[in-house]
Order: structure tokens, then sequence, then C-alpha cells
């Protein structure tokens, strides 16, 4: 399973795939970068990590959606 982090930097917020510098998603918004990360996601089994303003991850995200734990009840 791949990891992506979602990461702010100056007034843009990206998507990169976990040890790869190369940006996949460049949005002006979380929201929007979320909204693209999904629809990025839709064929991968995958990881993403988004982080706050402060660098500090905010929350996971795990796609496809069944496997997120909690929507699995486990």
């Amino acid at each position: 399973m791949e990891t992506y982090h979602i990461t702010q930097e100056g007034n843009r917020w990206l998507l990169r795939e976990e040890g790869d510098p190369r940006v996949l998603i460049e949005t002006a918004s979380r929201e929007a970068a979320l909204e693209q990360a999904r629809d990025y996601m839709k064929l991968r089994t995958a990881t993403v990590k988004v982080h706050g303003s402060d660098g500090e991850v905010e929350e996971e995200r795990h796609y496809p959606q069944e496997q997120n734990p909690r929507a699995t009840g486990g």
C-alpha cells in the first residue's frame, strides 16, 4: 500500500507520494486537494496523510474507502 501526503507550502496545497519529491496535485485550498486526491486514488490502494499548516498530521484517509478501519468497524 502506498502512502501519500497532502501538505501546505505557502498558499498551495500539494499531494506527493511518500519518498518522491514530485508534486502530483497542486491546488489553492485544502478542500480542493482532498477532492482531487479522492479522484486520484480511485484505482489505488493507499493511505493519504493530511498535514496541517504546522506540518503535523491532522488526519489519515484510506483508499479505497472500504480499506478505512473506521468505515468497516475495524
